[in-house]
């Protein structure tokens, strides 16, 4: 736990307050918040650079329910699905997600190709494709 100046302690109370009043939270969700709080850090800041779908940053509530839900995944599968999960979170492959994966690629890359076949025959043309 770090040490924080009363009047920082003041601030980031009131703004848990503040933040408490407009956010829905779990029992367990406020009480790790408020220890978030206690060790000095504001109600809107987290533990990560986390951002929402919209590309804007995440508050620590929105943080903490991702982490929880990544762990709950987590506790549910074998060591080598945790692998290729995680693998999935970090953006990387993995030769067990791309066989996963293969199924729908090829389906896509299927309609793709009739699409662009249909509408833009000369393309295939050029290129000496049928």
């Amino acid at each position: 736990m770090k040490t924080i100046s009363k009047v920082k302690a003041a601030f980031l109370w009131k703004e848990l307050m503040e933040y408490e009043k407009v956010t829905e939270m779990t029992e367990v969700e406020h009480l790790a918040l408020h220890e978030w709080v206690a060790d000095g850090n504001g109600a809107h800041e987290k533990g990560s650079m986390a951002c929402n779908e919209g590309g804007c940053p995440c508050d620590f509530s929105d943080d903490y329910r991702h982490t929880e839900e990544i762990r709950q995944d987590l506790e549910r599968l074998t060591p080598k699905e945790q692998e290729n999960y995680l693998a999935r979170l970090r953006g990387e492959d993995t030769i067990d997600n791309l066989w996963e994966d293969l199924p729908e690629l090829s389906f896509k890359a299927d309609i793709y190709y009739h699409v662009l076949r249909k509408h833009n025959t000369h393309l295939f043309r050029e290129t000496g494709s049928k």
